[in-house]
């Protein structure tokens, strides 16, 4: 953090704010009340007040609104560059590993914490992180996978660090690419589940170099090269002499952790010299555990401390039996946790179970709706909150709780056990479907950002929802599922994990024919174009065929599906279709429409037809509230018009279409409308500033993974480069770029970039390779003739110039072999594309 945020930083720390205080700062930040404050944080009001005044002497602040101001700033500022999550509660003890741990961290480039499950792995790797967040000009990012499936860790870490990559763009390298180019402390946490994958993904970080540091967790080294682990021992407890007195005991770390709990659960715990011995016994036979000695200290509300040492006696059993002290420590949390579990009555029981179904934080909706059975007679609103006041449930805020990881496998484990998993999973993918579906309609309205954050934060359960229905193979409610989340998928750029998807849902089994099939086949099809093309065009079929005998609505979507899908493969089917799905639509499904109207803008011929359907749909978009399909069709506009040649209103489409972007927060869009400034100065003959726009676009299209505008940058960069005579450069950037609109589908900017970089072969006396490429752009130019209606005339000067050089006869022959060839071939002999990308990065 620089600046500002670091202003606040200091002042916080001169101010002499304890941790207790700055919970309730933060608290002060959100505006809530005292009566709020004391509930959360499990005090009386009049603490709360006494801590309010003590902010309000050591802030130097007048009142509590200005207090409040300041803790929103201080929260806004201290955050910038690092998505690290809030802890619950402090940390006690662990000064000296902090120390240790930052001072690693400073000579390697990978430190592993391990140790055994509820060390504290995790809050001790954030501490560190908040301690050096400063240090790292791009702060400290935390990714945990502990709801990750192994194939999704490459992506869950591409999502912390803000990338997006598509298919075409495989994401270890934009891993590898971004992160080489990065300084920031990247938390790795909870690799237990997924460390082969983990492994191999760090492995690879690792050899590509960089500045950035990873500091992982884990019960168990990565086994990388390079790697220092750093186990985390136990919390320190009372020696036999110490655990008499108080006073001596409370130097103990694990002492402190029990009794900061035990006052937080119970206000009138007092540790005294009466049940130090007691309290020490505990520590002990909780091995210094931080988890097992909170769920203890949670119980003081009901047991004497003494009464929890009997129960402990019960329950670890097996630590104490001699040689079988060498099970693995995880026993000793199971122990801690099965003695919570059988303090529970038979709802609770029941209730805790079934929400082991879930893989990582939820809502009280969701827990009613998997609840909600007969075992649970009392009522969800009555047992989760005994759930949460036994420490066996956390609440998070807004609504929100979770189970410790640890828990959560346990509650898992015993939900396997019963009778009830199958309805528990059944009724957890049935609430988040039609959550789901919800939130998707939502997000076409004006609170489409609100929702997309929600959709993020709830990505865990629609994961594990939809994998359910796949796992039973069930087509209908999984295609309904694809349908849902299409636009997700797209606006937030996880267009590879839509594939993924889409690839398991299509091994079930052949779906029926409903309008909910029908809406997913045409989803999964608009959402494959143009990487996929051909499954999206087989996809777009199938739907079509369904659809014949339902519903007009049906049959407008699968049209549509047609119309796009045909874009690539049978140009003559696209509008037709495109205007078949307009009739059937009608006037009653404004966004449907304008949808189908931004496509027709894409696929028209006609400059003032695009033109006339883009401004309809523009409008349509603006009347339903949404703004980045309404921001995305401006930039489509301005688009079609410069590619016809045509400056006219480009300029304030794109103005205002970088204004939708900028209010609603849309990223993607906002860089599209950056691409079209610079295209237009391209137009206008500007190439030295639409050069200095594209070099600044560049890096963020690639973390987006946003193949089309980054294949244009990276031509307008090369072809400025070639004309300038650094013909190297203009070697790399067009390479780069004819691999990346290959898989994107630009066909003009292929063929332009082809014919750019057959020049630049032939610059550098390379006569063959540049007739080879001529040949792969002629056969690249026909087949845009059916859907680009503005190319470059061809260069014959360069074309004379190579049968000069050549010989009639040879050229023609390599002329010939080069249309043979896909793009993609045709520069194989030039150099690798890793090499490339890196002396082409910008």
């Amino acid at each position: 953090m620089t600046g500002r945020g670091a202003v606040l930083n200091q002042r916080l720390i001169r101010a002499g704010v304890t941790e207790r205080e700055a919970e309730v700062l933060w608290l002060v930040a959100g505006r809530l009340r005292n009566r709020e404050m004391a509930d959360r944080l499990q005090v009386s009001v009049r603490t709360v007040e006494s801590h309010i005044s003590a902010l309000l002497r050591k802030l130097e602040v007048t009142d509590r609104a200005e207090l409040s101001e300041l803790a929103a700033e201080l929260r806004r500022t201290s955050q910038a560059g690092s998505t690290l999550p809030a802890p619950l509660t402090n940390l006690i003890g662990r000064q000296g590993e902090t120390s240790e741990v930052s001072a690693l961290v400073d000579a390697h480039r990978l430190v592993t914490l391990i140790g055994p499950a509820g060390v504290g792995k995790t809050r001790l790797a954030l501490r560190v992180a908040s301690a050096r967040a400063d240090s790292f000009r791009d702060g400290a990012r935390s990714a945990d996978l502990a709801p990750v499936e192994p194939q999704l860790v490459s992506d869950t870490l591409a999502r912390v660090l803000h990338i997006a990559p598509q298919p075409g763009w495989s994401t270890r390298d934009a891993l590898r690419e971004v992160l080489g180019g990065m300084h920031c402390l990247l938390i790795v946490d909870n690799c237990d589940q997924v460390i082969a994958e983990t492994a191999g993904i760090i492995a690879d970080l690792l050899v590509a170099g960089g500045q950035s540091r990873i500091l992982a967790t884990s019960r168990e080294p990565l086994g990388v090269p390079g790697e220092v682990v750093y186990p985390v021992q136990t919390l320190s407890v009372p020696t036999e002499r110490d655990a008499f007195r108080a006073e001596a005991a409370k130097d103990f770390d694990a002492v402190q952790l029990f009794v900061d709990r035990a006052a937080a659960a119970s206000p009138g715990f007092s540790f005294t010299d009466s049940v130090a011995p007691a309290v020490a016994t505990l520590c002990k036979r909780l091995d210094g555990l931080p988890l097992a000695i909170e769920l203890a200290a949670s119980r003081v509300r009901s047991f004497g401390v003494a009464e929890l040492v009997e129960h402990l006696d019960q329950r670890f059993e097996l630590l104490s039996a001699g040689a079988r002290t060498a099970l693995p420590r995880h026993r000793t949390l199971r122990g801690a946790i099965d003695w919570s579990y059988e303090l529970l009555d038979d709802e609770e029981r029941a209730c805790f179970d079934r929400l082991g179904v879930f893989p990582a934080d939820f809502d009280y909706a969701a827990a009613q709706s998997v609840c909600d059975a007969p075992s649970v007679a009392g009522g969800v609103l009555s047992v989760l909150p005994k759930l949460v006041d036994k420490s066996l449930v956390s609440s998070v805020g807004h609504g929100r709780y979770r189970l410790l990881e640890t828990v959560r496998m346990y509650a898992a484990e015993r939900l396997a056990t019963s009778n009830a998993q199958l309805e528990a999973r059944q009724l957890h993918a049935a609430h988040y479907l039609v959550w789901a579906e919800q939130v998707g309609e939502r997000l076409r309205s004006s609170d489409q950002l609100a929702w997309l954050d929600r959709l993020i934060a709830e990505q865990p359960n629609l994961r594990t929802a939809l994998a359910h229905y796949i796992s039973v193979d069930a087509p209908e409610p999984a295609w309904r599922w694809i349908a849902a989340l299409q636009r997700f998928w797209d606006i937030t750029g996880q267009r590879r994990e839509a594939h993924d998807w889409i690839q398991r849902v299509l091994a079930i089994s052949r779906p029926p024919a409903t309008s909910a099939v029908v809406a997913g086949l045409a989803a999964a099809s608009e959402i494959l174009q143009p990487a996929d093309a051909q499954i999206a065009f087989e996809l777009a079929n199938q739907a079509a065929q369904l659809a014949a005998g339902l519903d007009d609505i049906s049959r407008a979507r699968a049209a549509r599906a047609v119309g796009m899908g045909s874009f690539w493969l049978q140009p003559e089917l696209v509008l037709p279709s495109l205007h078949e799905a307009l009739e059937r639509f009608g006037n009653d499904h404004r966004w449907e429409t304008a949808v189908t109207l931004q496509c027709l803008a894409q696929a028209g011929n006609e400059l003032a037809e695009v033109l006339n359907t883009g401004q309809q749909s523009v409008a349509l978009f603006r009347e339903v509230g949404d703004s980045v399909f309404a921001a995305n069709t401006l930039f489509i506009l301005a688009q079609r018009s410069m590619q016809a040649g045509v400056a006219d209103n480009v300029h304030e489409w794109l103005v205002e279409s970088q204004a939708l972007a900028d209010a609603v927060g849309s990223e993607q869009d906002q860089m599209h409308a950056l691409v079209g400034f610079a295209q237009l100065a391209w137009l206008q003959a500007d190439r030295a500033h639409a050069t200095e726009i594209m070099e600044k676009c560049l890096p963020t299209l690639r973390r987006l993974g946003d193949q089309r505008c980054a294949g244009r940058a990276l031509y307008m960069l090369g072809d400025h480069a070639r004309e300038l005579g650094h013909l190297a450069r203009a070697e790399d950037l067009l390479c780069s770029c004819i691999d990346a609109v290959t898989h994107a589908g630009q066909s003009f900017v292929l063929v332009e970039a082809l014919e750019a970089l057959a020049a630049v072969l032939f610059a550098q006396g390379n006569p063959q390779r540049a007739a080879i490429l001529l040949g792969a752009a002629h056969t690249a130019r026909e087949a845009a003739s059916g859907r680009t209606w503005r190319l470059e005339v061809a260069d014959e000067d360069l074309r004379g110039s190579l049968v000069e050089a050549m010989g009639k006869l040879a050229f023609e022959n390599a002329f010939v072999a080069g249309a043979t060839m896909g793009a993609t071939e045709a520069i194989a002999p030039l150099p690798a594309a890793s090499s490339r990308n890196t002396s082409a990065s910008v």
